[in-house]
Order: structure tokens, then C-alpha cells, then sequence
């Protein structure tokens, strides 16, 4: 197991995505009631697994690990502006 697992990275990383629990799971060849585990803290994924969910996500293994900054981003957090092009 890994210890230094971080849930909410698994959270982004999924909604980044765009993939379901069940997708995650299918993937990685556990159950979709395990990935809400993992999500919640109840259990943590064994490191061949992480490989798997930075895999299918996109990520990069270490991007799961615990202590990384780890900023949390808001829709008051966001700014739109036009684009410069196609005008």
C-alpha cells in the first residue's frame, strides 16, 4: 500500500478526465465501489494500481502523492476574457 496517497488528487484527476468511477475502475480491474473508497480515504491503492490511475488519467505517478501543493480552485477563482483571436 502507499501511505502517502493523496484522495483528492485522485478526485482531480478523474474530473480533469472526464471519467466516471466506473470507468477508473474497469481500468484499473477493481470494483467502482473500491475507487469511492480510495476517494474517501477508507483504503488506499497499492502503488501498481496508482501506475494504472496515472495511466488512464493522464498524470504522472507522483502527482497522487501526499504533502505536493495542492490548490483548490473556485468559480470565483476564475476570470474569462475574450480571445485575441478569431476576431
Amino acid at each position: 500500500m502507499c501511505a502517502d496517497f493523496e484522495p483528492y488528487r485522485l478526485i482531480q484527476a478523474r474530473q480533469l478526465a472526464m471519467l466516471s468511477r466506473a470507468d477508473i475502475a474497469t481500468h484499473v480491474g477493481v470494483p467502482a465501489w473500491q475507487v469511492l473508497h480510495w476517494e474517501s480515504s477508507i483504503s488506499v491503492p497499492k502503488a501498481y494500481q496508482i501506475e494504472k490511475l496515472a495511466e488512464i488519467t493522464g498524470m504522472v505517478v507522483p502527482f497522487f502523492k501526499r504533502g505536493r501543493p495542492m490548490p483548490r480552485i473556485t468559480e470565483a477563482d476564475c476570470h474569462f476574457r475574450p480571445c485575441a483571436y478569431g476576431r
